[in-house]
């Protein structure tokens, strides 16, 4: 099999490999995290739904975390579909791991697609005009909203998620942008369950935000979001804390 110029395969946990670019967007903490807790929050889901799905890493992690998980990744990025469609055949998930290339904001894109017991995103949090635009369009539209941010991203995942109680939207923020995550969810009247803020140390600023929500149930009391806090170091950052460490064997990292 040809290795296109530019690519290299590595370790993603120790049973699945993943497939990058050299130069581009490498997988990294934000999926690991955003796939570990989607899994914990929606352990029954069936049908996963990832937006701006990218080489994929998330949804493979699904695959593996969520046994009976069918997931379709959506990806506007032609290279990072061609990488998620090479890790669908790298890992032998072509019956449960779908990737279209669309923009998540084309309603075309999931033209037949029913509801989902799942939804997840990392949107990039930086909008247009706020910084210096990569010169590698990939990482540019990792993270810069090149084609819009946390707002679509919850407005189409809100109008793909199951009319369910169980049914779950989680989506991963920058640090700072976790009242962001939380409006856009209130604008499709969705209700926030869960907020976990994940720091680099106990001492430190939180690096991500992950907001995970549904469909309020009707008639009942709206309960406030739990604040859950996660830190990836030990306070002396000599070493992983011991909840990061309980992440990793959950994800099964090498």
């Amino acid at each position: 099999m040809t290795v296109p110029a530019g690519w290299q395969c590595d370790a993603l946990t120790r049973r699945l490999r993943i497939w990058q670019r050299i130069d581009g967007h490498k997988a990294t903490s934000d999926d690991l995290l955003l796939a570990w807790l989607a899994a914990r929050e929606a352990p029954a889901a069936l049908r996963a739904l990832d937006l701006g799905t990218g080489k994929g890493t998330v949804a493979l992690l699904l695959t593996q975390l969520l046994p009976t998980v069918h997931v379709l990744g959506v990806e506007a990025f032609p290279e990072s579909h061609a990488l998620a469609l090479r890790n669908i055949e790298e890992n032998g998930v072509s019956d449960r791991f779908e990737a279209r290339l669309g923009d998540l904001r084309d309603g075309d894109v999931l033209a037949g697609c029913g509801p989902f017991d799942l939804v997840t995103g990392a949107p990039p949090f930086m909008p247009l005009g706020s910084g210096v635009l990569p010169r590698d369009p990939q990482r540019a539209a990792g993270r810069f909203e090149v084609r819009g941010g946390v707002e679509a991203y919850v407005q189409t995942g809100a109008a793909r998620l199951a009319r369910s109680p169980s049914a779950r939207l989680a989506i991963l923020m920058d640090g700072a942008g976790g009242a962001r995550a939380v409006r856009a969810f209130a604008s499709q009247a969705l209700a926030v369950h869960r907020v976990v803020a994940v720091a680099p140390r106990p001492d430190r600023q939180p690096t991500y935000r992950i907001v995970v929500g549904g469909w309020p149930d009707e008639g009942a009391t709206a309960s406030p979001a739990v604040q859950e806090s996660l830190s990836m170091r030990d306070a002396v950052g000599d070493g992983w804390s011991a909840e990061y460490l309980a992440v990793r064997r959950a994800l099964d990292l090498p």
